[in-house]
């Protein structure tokens, strides 16, 4: 296995030297001098130069150049960081009065002194280049070809409401759904809002299922046999299931109410935080898988015949894992009439959407907003997440403490949507995203 010393380039006879020092990795190395490392001047110097290069490549997330100043954003401000930025950069290269540096939050700060600033600013331009390559390489890696500030332009022109409705706009009605849908789709595999929607055949679950299969790539798709089958591990066989493969993927999941017994207490950790442990008579193994959970089901009879939330067809604990469990709306006569309409010439196929689509969320993921709304408004909006959890953790809809983990992720994924910070509209969105979710279920049916 390839350590810190190993990519440093430090030789055998070397690395016993550094390792009786304690020294092994590079963030410790950046911080050294030639002298205080101890390998001689010429080598130390070599091994120095290439953990900050390392660690500044690493770290580096933006490079603004001016005529006075440069701005350097790092995704985090440590002094491993801040000396490696500052040594590719030549700043240690040029007189201690020439330039000024400060730092605020995660961004350094290097202010012209004098005409040596030019040498900084033909540095800050390589690396600004290095980073530019980078993203765009990664981006390629993602399956991102468009380019990053036309697809940013395009989703901050419609928002995320312009997304759930475009997106799913062949389907009538079902508002919370689409909603639920895209909170889901603009979640991050690290901090997922996994979705939940039950109806009753017929109820458009159907089409949003296609309709994110055609728009979006990445996707596990996972039929009702698999589903039966097992999703985690198939004690039949001992063949670890679909869940086990899908990592860094949609997951799209149809009839979830068949899920085998003995597959959903698999699924409970899996969900959570994207680890569980399977021990079975055929196959003992630990798993790690970080996925965004999409899944329909049926009610438990079919259809609906008496008060819908008694008609939840997963055991609370496992439904407990969902962040939004949406229960599908009838349609109106006008709708119902207007898809008939569709069927009867022919037009109700879900169209082809544009690849802007697949590739704003897959931008809008690597974007990380900051709570902006005020204290008195998040109070206001955890007082009534907590009254929910109050009022439905002893129900078959159950809301425990893990709407703690809901709270944050959905106003991110939304605000996430547009590029922007969580606000105070971003806040009421998302808590009405919530309300709309549970009370969809007080409905009779």
């Amino acid at each position: 296995m390839t350590d810190d010393l190993d990519i440093l380039g430090v030789l055998p006879s070397d690395r016993k030297k550094l390792e009786s020092m304690g020294i092994t990795k590079i963030e410790q190395i950046a911080v050294l001098s030639p002298r205080q490392l101890g390998l001689g001047k010429s080598k130390s110097e070599g091994i120095i130069r290439r953990a900050h290069n390392i660690i500044a490549n690493k770290s580096i997330e933006d490079i603004e150049i001016g005529e006075k100043e440069i701005r350097v954003k790092v995704k985090s401000l440590t002094k491993p960081v801040k000396k490696s930025v500052l040594s590719v950069l030549g700043v240690y290269d040029v007189h201690p009065g020439s330039i000024a540096v400060s730092e605020t939050g995660d961004t350094i700060h290097i202010f012209r002194k004098s005409p040596a600033f030019s040498k900084i600013v033909e540095n800050a331009e390589i690396q600004k280049s290095i980073i530019e390559e980078r993203k765009r390489t990664e981006m390629l890696s993602k399956g991102v070809t468009l380019d990053v500030e036309e697809i940013k332009e395009f989703a901050i022109n419609r928002g995320f409401e312009g997304f759930w409705r475009n997106v799913f706009s062949e389907i009538k009605g079902n508002e919370i759904m689409k909603k639920s849908l895209s909170v889901s789709l603009f979640s991050t595999f690290e901090e997922p809002v996994h979705s939940l929607i039950i109806g009753e055949p017929g109820s458009s679950k159907t089409l949003a299922k296609e309709l994110i299969e055609t728009t979006f790539k990445d996707i596990s798709v996972i039929g009702a046999n698999t589903t039966r089958a097992g999703l985690v591990c198939n004690l039949g066989t001992g063949d670890l299931g679909a869940l086990a493969y899908s990592n860094n993927r949609i997951v799209l999941i149809d009839e979830f109410d068949k899920i085998p017994e003995s597959d959903i207490e698999y699924c409970y950790e899996l969900l959570s935080n994207g680890r569980c442990s399977v021990h079975s008579s055929k196959i003992h193994t630990e798993i790690e898988s970080h996925f965004i959970m999409i899944a329909f089901a049926n009610p438990r009879e079919g259809i609906f015949r008496r008060k819908p939330i008694e008609e939840i067809p997963l055991p609370p604990i496992l439904i407990s894992r969902f962040a939004l469990i949406v229960k599908t709306e009838e349609i109106s006569e006008e709708d119902r009439k207007a898809l008939f309409k569709e069927k009867f010439y022919g037009r109700s196929e879900a169209r082809i959407k544009s690849s802007y689509y697949d590739q704003w969320v897959k931008v809008a993921r690597d974007f990380i907003p900051e709570i902006k709304a005020s204290e008195r408004d998040v109070d206001r909006y955890i007082d009534k997440a907590s009254r929910i959890v109050e009022m439905y953790q002893s129900t078959k809809l159950r809301r425990d403490l893990r709407m703690g983990d809901y709270i944050r992720r959905i106003p991110l994924s939304i605000a996430r949507a547009s590029f922007k910070d969580v606000d105070t509209d971003v806040l009421k969105e998302s808590e009405k995203i919530i309300e709309e979710s549970i009370s969809s279920w007080e409905e009779h049916g």
